[in-house]
């Protein structure tokens, strides 16, 4: 996804690294690959970084998700910036017709 020529980095929690937790690899995944693409994330709120504005990732797949949330959770992001994560998953079963509102939470945990 290259709409205006920026070039999209993986997360660093898919690919079997979601697995991954020997030696030091959770500092990789959270200070190397991860701390990419927080920083293409942060790039992409720049001007709403204010903690009174709520903002939301949402992670394509699972183990996306799972990164967001340490990624999050190690920089403090939550509490300095309100920036809360979700799965597609979570977008899709919310808007299905059939679904009582409110069936997956959008709250921090």
């Amino acid at each position: 996804m290259s709409p205006n020529r920026t070039e999209n980095f993986c997360c660093g929690g898919g690919s079997g690294f979601a697995l991954m937790s020997g030696k030091n690899f959770i500092d990789w995944r959270l200070e190397v690959a991860g701390a990419k693409k927080m920083e293409q994330v942060l790039a992409a709120f720049e001007g709403s970084m204010d903690p009174a504005i709520p903002k939301y990732i949402c992670a394509p797949c699972s183990n996306c998700k799972g990164q967001f949330r340490e990624l999050l959770a190690h920089r403090g992001l939550w509490k300095s910036n309100r920036i809360f994560y979700g799965g597609l998953a979570e977008l899709v079963v919310n808007a299905m017709r059939d679904v009582k509102p409110g069936f997956l939470e959008w709250e921090w945990r």
